[in-house]
This record gives structure tokens, C-alpha cells and sequence, in this order.
């Protein structure tokens, strides 16, 4: 789910599907603090592709800050376009 939510980023409905399962996932397994923490994400998605501030690369879990952007893992870069990333944060 975290390399979905990577290559998923650049579209809002795809990225906003990620998040929602990943919360899913959270609720079945009865993890309150990533239940949490990805209800916070679902709510940045809109604000994060209204603003295009997307941190490119982050995995998504409630145990990385939801600001930090990541290193892509190499396979991932290899395959993604720079148009289907979100703009790099300044």
C-alpha cells in the first residue's frame, strides 16, 4: 500500500483511494494510531493537490511526519515520469 500511495500521489482521486485503504487496513487490524493518522492524510489530499504540496516519495504510515518528502525507491523512479509526480516542495 505504501508504493501504491507513492505512485498514486499525482491524481487526486487515485491518491485519495490509496489513503482510504490504508485506513481500511488500519480499522480491520484495530491500529488506532494509524487509523488516525491516515484519517488526517485523507483530509490533506484535497489541500495537498489544491496548494500542489505533495510530499513525492513519502510512504503514508502515521510513522513518518505526513510533510517529509522521501527518496523514491530506485524501481519506482525508474518507472515514473516526472508529470506523474507532484511538483517537488520548496
Amino acid at each position: 500500500m505504501e508504493r501504491a500511495h507513492i505512485v498514486s500521489q499525482g491524481a487526486f482521486v487515485l491518491h485519495a483511494q490509496a489513503h482510504t485503504l490504508m485506513l481500511l487496513y488500519a480499522i480491520e487490524r484495530r491500529d488506532f494510531r494509524e487509523t488516525l493518522g491516515q484519517l488526517f492524510r485523507l483530509a490533506l489530499v484535497p489541500v495537498g493537490h489544491a496548494f500542489q504540496r505533495l510530499p513525492v516519495g513519502n510512504t503514508a504510515r502515521s510513522d513518518v511526519s505526513a510533510f517529509k518528502p522521501m527518496p523514491l525507491p530506485d524501481d519506482l523512479a525508474a518507472e515514473l515520469r516526472p508529470s506523474t509526480l507532484p511538483p517537488p516542495q520548496s
